[in-house]
């Protein structure tokens, strides 16, 4: 596969889970996935032991912290991190969207989004996908 596949096979996983999240309940933490060297997925969390709820950002900082690591390990060839996020439309208008952050070993990185309404009894609808270039984190 190629790095842009084996991200998309990512991006496919952490999609699902962040749809069955906000399904259930609502929201969701940002939470990760990686590849590992032998093309197998794992999910990947952060969990404050001092702080029941914390803040987004710090969870985000977490998590790249920890596939940055496992990366100069040579554990992983590809990571994902999820997280919910507002953001604002051409016209100006705000929306929810699910932002995936992807980068492959190979110098291939990508943040794609989908923005989501949640109605009423948590019915979810999904706007379009979009893609933008990414930054390197992970892979240095």
């Amino acid at each position: 596969m190629t790095p842009k596949e084996e991200c998309e096979t990512i991006l496919d996983t952490l999609l699902s889970f962040a749809k069955q999240q906000l399904k259930k309940r609502g929201e969701f933490y940002p939470f990760g996935a990686v590849m590992l060297a032998d093309g197998s997925i794992t999910l990947t969390a952060y969990e404050d032991q001092n702080n029941e709820f914390p803040d987004s950002v710090d969870v985000i900082q977490n998590l790249v912290k920890h596939h940055k690591e496992e990366a100069e390990q040579g554990k992983i060839r590809a990571s994902g991190i999820a997280w919910d996020a507002m953001l604002s439309t051409a016209d100006g208008k705000k929306t929810d969207a699910v932002l995936i952050s992807l980068e492959h070993i190979d110098h291939y990185t990508v943040v794609v989004g989908q923005p989501y309404n949640l109605g009423l009894f948590k019915k979810l609808k999904f706007g379009e996908v979009f893609a933008q270039e990414g930054k390197h984190e992970i892979f240095n």
